[in-house]
């Protein structure tokens, strides 16, 4: 059983996947801490959650400024005393367009969102980990980080330069407790992605609670043994 005091960060923590992870926690006893840009999916969220969101805080932060962040874990770590789980969910997507005509300004987007967010995250909350000799992360990469697909150069470069990160900090901080490991989506059946592909078949997509009982798994205790993992949740993607 988890230790009911934990407390956790969970980046994208009112979109579709993220707001399952954050269910997913809070059912398990865990406080959650959330950082947002805006409110627009706040009230969706509450919804969701229900009688649980008395255990969460959010927090405004632009996770790509570095000083925000820096801003938000200080928040946090002040007001819930420690943080023992970092579950990175925010992400984009951009496609469809050869790399010789990508905008610089659409590649950037794709690194910040999906690359420079989670550096900047991990590089706050790893200190105070260390310190106490636990934590757990979880980073979301994608199936398309594992090659380059056409048209999808921007995206590929960024979930696979994430995949890589994961692998090179489980490195770094295995002997201190802490476990940094990888899920590798394939498409996630979220009302989004079936309004972008009407004609796909959804059934063979994986939904976002399935995949949360993923990350709840390598946030406790039980994935002791499992660092610097990329783990397949394709389903039958």
């Amino acid at each position: 059983m988890e230790n009911p005091s934990r407390s956790a960060v969970v980046t994208g923590g009112t979109g579709a996947l993220g707001a399952a992870v954050t269910q997913a926690l809070l059912k398990e006893g865990c406080k959650v801490a959330i950082p947002v840009t805006s409110n627009r999916h706040i009230s969706d969220f509450e919804q969701k959650i229900g009688r649980l969101k008395s255990r969460v805080m959010t927090v405004s932060a632009d996770l790509t400024v570095e000083s925000e962040v820096e801003n938000f874990f200080q928040t946090v770590i002040d007001d819930l005393g420690h943080i023992d789980i970092l579950a990175n969910i925010a992400g984009g997507f951009f496609g469809g367009v050869p790399v010789a005509d990508t905008d610089l300004e659409k590649w950037d987007f794709m690194m910040d969102l999906n690359l420079k967010a989670t550096f900047l995250c991990c590089k706050a909350v790893i200190p105070q980990m260390i310190e106490r000799r636990y934590g757990k992360i979880v980073n979301v990469s994608a199936r398309a980080g594992l090659s380059g697909i056409a048209g999808l150069g921007a995206y590929c470069a960024s979930k696979s330069g994430l995949r890589v990160l994961t692998e090179s900090i489980a490195e770094e901080v295995k002997d201190s407790g802490i476990n940094v490991n990888s899920i590798l989506p394939s498409i996630i059946d979220t009302p989004a992605n079936r309004k972008a592909m009407p004609d796909e078949d959804h059934s063979r997509w994986v939904s976002p609670s399935d995949i949360a009982k993923v990350i709840l798994f390598l946030t406790s205790d039980d994935s002791a043994i499992i660092n610097g993992a990329a783990i397949p949740v394709y389903g039958r993607a």
